[in-house]
């Protein structure tokens, strides 16, 4: 058998390929709605003028001072995601430094079998 389709690991291009195509769709999504938004707020008809108006009255009262406890929330989650990540390149880099241990101890193991039988 192929040596590195032994070493392939599946699940880790799955999750890659999964995180890209959830990306490019949450963005899409994300930017649809936005235009959708704003080509709806930006009509001529009375009503929409004044549902316009409110939305930035509304905006320009905006206390931020309220809103800390999200902020807050979202810098500690943040925090967390980069620990998280952290911790799966820490797990990633013990699994190849195992493996290489793994083949040293093999090859000591072997020269030691070997060493007895040159020396006669």
């Amino acid at each position: 058998m192929i040596p590195w389709l032994l070493s392939l690991d599946l699940f880790n291009g799955f999750r890659w390929m999964l995180g890209w195509i959830v990306t490019v769709y949450a963005t899409v999504i994300t930017i649809q709605s936005l235009w959708g938004w704003y080509v709806w707020l930006a009509g001529q008809d009375k009503y929409i003028g004044i549902l316009r108006r409110y939305v930035i009255v509304h905006g320009l009262r905006l206390r931020f001072a309220t809103f800390w406890g999200d902020v807050i929330i979202c810098v500690l989650l943040f925090i967390v995601f980069f620990v998280l990540w952290h911790a799966h390149h820490l797990i990633y880099d013990l699994e190849a430094k195992h493996a290489a241990i793994r083949e040293q101890a093999r090859t000591e193991i072997h020269l030691r079998h070997v060493e007895p039988s040159d020396k006669r």
